[in-house]
């Protein structure tokens, strides 16, 4: 049995007892990876994915912030909102965070240690147990 996966963008709310994850800031390659990962992903679990691409919508992003369990933003990808509350995003519990410019991943590092490669790095070590 395939994942059950609800999508979420802004500015729609969605509220269940599913686990959620939040996805900022997705090059295109990455969110056609990251699609295909979840798609092949054999699990009888569902789960809430917050889609997140620098919408202006602050409220959303925040709320998207609290309700999930995990957090992942592409750094190298990042605007308007995302970049304007990039410390504060990067300070809060379980949010992973890639950086190709290692000057910026060295910075980073000081706030939040758990810098992955890629999204697809990130699904693997919060939902490979699944596969």
């Amino acid at each position: 049995m395939s994942l059950k996966i609800t999508l979420i963008t802004p500015p729609d709310i969605y509220e269940n007892e599913n686990e959620g994850i939040l996805l900022m800031n997705l090059p295109e390659t990455a969110q056609t990876e990251a699609s295909d990962w979840l798609g092949k992903l054999d699990s009888e679990k569902s789960i809430n994915v917050y889609y997140y691409q620098g919408e202006p919508e602050t409220f959303w992003l925040l709320h998207a912030m609290n309700v999930t369990k995990y957090k992942y933003i592409d750094i190298d990808a990042m605007s308007g909102v995302s970049s304007w509350l990039a410390g504060y995003i990067l300070c809060k519990n379980n949010v992973f965070y890639s950086a190709k410019d290692l000057n910026i991943a060295s910075i980073y590092q000081h706030i939040n240690p758990n810098r992955v490669n890629s999204v697809l790095d990130f699904l693997e070590r919060i939902l490979g147990a699944e596969k």
